[in-house]
């Protein structure tokens, strides 16, 4: 039976405070520690190694522990709601370290409260991700159910780029780029703190009516939490998102920690032309996921995410080779803003494609479990997935970190200040992302589940 427009709409509400975490780690966290605050790129890129690896450690923990909750609010909603303060707390004092802390103290603030900002979410989003695959069992309303959530984190992330990044960080006199004035940070994290705090209430509440579906006492998980993992890894489909998910990571962990200074440094973007440009990329996610379900259809969901996995990969470093080899529009051209925006519209568009395709088809992996084992463990899926892809994502960020400091890359600069070389050096940096994001659209054609050919048979 298909879900109301209402629950799918409430349930995605709840995608907002995971993207406005995500987002703003992407966007500011790193940026503002290494380049605002002036700790090095190898201490950054370490504190955001170490809360990326507990994040992930605790993943499958919280899988395992909400798939076996017995609770009349339901397996997830507890845990969901019980996130929400912690959340909201720990993100404001992320971005208010006291004044005067030395490298040491940076490091240690930013290692402490990255730490307890990923607990929280973790807490919030596996839970969530568990309740999304249990809402139904049709093949399709799974991608339906999959698209609100992307649209509502699209929704996030606009607020976010859009608003955030122009309005907090105005162009001054003061500051050649307005990402460097320390005076929007603040702003960045009691308007987060109560942003994922409202995301996650009205996610809890619009889906209560929904908290037990799903829920056959004979059917929770009874095996320990290694056994489960043996028991899954056995699953060919699983090790393919597994896998897949391990190398995009990589490529996303290297693209975010060096996106902004790819945009201030390496492109010469103010802080308004940024917002300008992070519209290419929300654009386009709705676009792709409005593109999910009939490519679903038409294609399936391994072709859909092979193809977005290389398209994302060719659209998101085409410019900056092409710009190292002096074949891309100048900057200050007609046609630079409109390059730039064409390519990440569709990135961002392969990007929202692939995050729909992965997450039905990780329901699907996990249907598939419950039917042949007897055992529901969509928790434990979702968390398994989450785990491998914080930890490579943690690599990702590391190698970064480090080699920012390996080239030499100056900390607190303005742009005109550093060297042509050390630009040309970060940008090849970036490119190591392109490598890692090819390779999994290698691994994700190993998936094995296919549409059912008969309606009647559907999942």
């Amino acid at each position: 039976m298909a879900l109301s427009r209402t629950t799918k709409l409430a349930y995605g509400l709840g995608q907002i405070a995971e993207t406005t975490k995500s987002t703003g780690f992407n966007i500011f966290l790193f940026f503002f520690f290494t380049q605002v605050l002036g700790l090095s790129g190898t201490l950054a890129g370490l504190a955001v190694m170490i809360a990326l690896v507990f994040d992930a450690v605790t993943d499958p923990l919280a899988g395992y522990l909400s798939d076996r909750s017995r609770s009349r609010f339901g397996r997830r909603h507890p845990f969901m709601l019980a996130a929400a303060l912690p959340l909201a707390l720990t993100w404001y004092l992320l971005f208010t370290p006291p004044p005067g802390l030395d490298q040491t103290g940076l490091f240690l603030w930013l290692t402490g409260f990255a730490v307890l900002v990923r607990g929280a979410i973790t807490l919030y989003y596996v839970p969530y991700l568990g309740l999304g695959a249990e809402l139904t069992t049709d093949y399709h309303e799974r991608t339906s159910v999959a698209a609100w959530r992307g649209f509502c984190g699209v929704c996030g992330a606009a607020l976010v780029v859009l608003l955030g990044v122009p309005v907090f960080f105005p162009e001054s006199a003061a500051f050649e780029n307005g990402l460097l004035n320390p005076a929007g940070y603040p702003l960045v994290a009691i308007s987060g703190a109560v942003l994922m705090a409202i995301s996650i209430v009205v996610s809890v509440w619009g889906t209560r009516a929904n908290a037990r579906m799903g829920v056959n006492p004979q059917q929770q998980a009874t095996l320990g939490m290694l056994k489960n993992l043996q028991h899954i890894w056995g699953n060919s489909s699983f090790r393919a998102l597994f896998l897949g998910t391990l190398l995009v990571s990589v490529s996303i962990g290297i693209t975010q920690t060096l996106n902004m200074h790819l945009n201030v440094y390496f492109w010469g973007l103010t802080s308004n032309n940024i917002a300008l440009l992070g519209a290419g990329v929300l654009l386009g996610w709705p676009a792709g996921i409005l593109l999910a379900r009939p490519l679903h259809r038409r294609f399936d969901k391994k072709p859909s995410i092979v193809g977005a996995a290389l398209v994302a990969a060719l659209a998101g470093n085409i410019a900056v080779v092409l710009e190292l080899l002096e074949l891309f529009p100048a900057a200050q051209s007609a046609a630079f803003v409109p390059s730039i925006l064409l390519l990440l519209f569709i990135g961002g568009a392969a990007s929202g494609l692939a995050m729909i395709s992965g997450a039905s088809m990780m329901a699907d992996v996990a249907q598939q479990h419950a039917d042949a084992s007897g055992q529901q463990q969509e928790g434990f899926f979702f968390s398994a997935i989450s785990f491998t892809g914080k930890i490579a994502a943690a690599a990702g960020y590391l190698v970064a970190g480090v080699g920012l400091d390996l080239i030499g890359f100056p900390l607190q600069a303005s742009p005109s200040t550093v060297a042509s070389e050390q630009i040309d050096h970060l940008a090849l940096l970036s490119l190591s992302a392109g490598v890692f994001a090819l390779a999994s659209a290698c691994t994700y054609s190993r998936y094995q589940l296919r549409q059912p050919t008969n309606p009647a048979l559907a999942i």
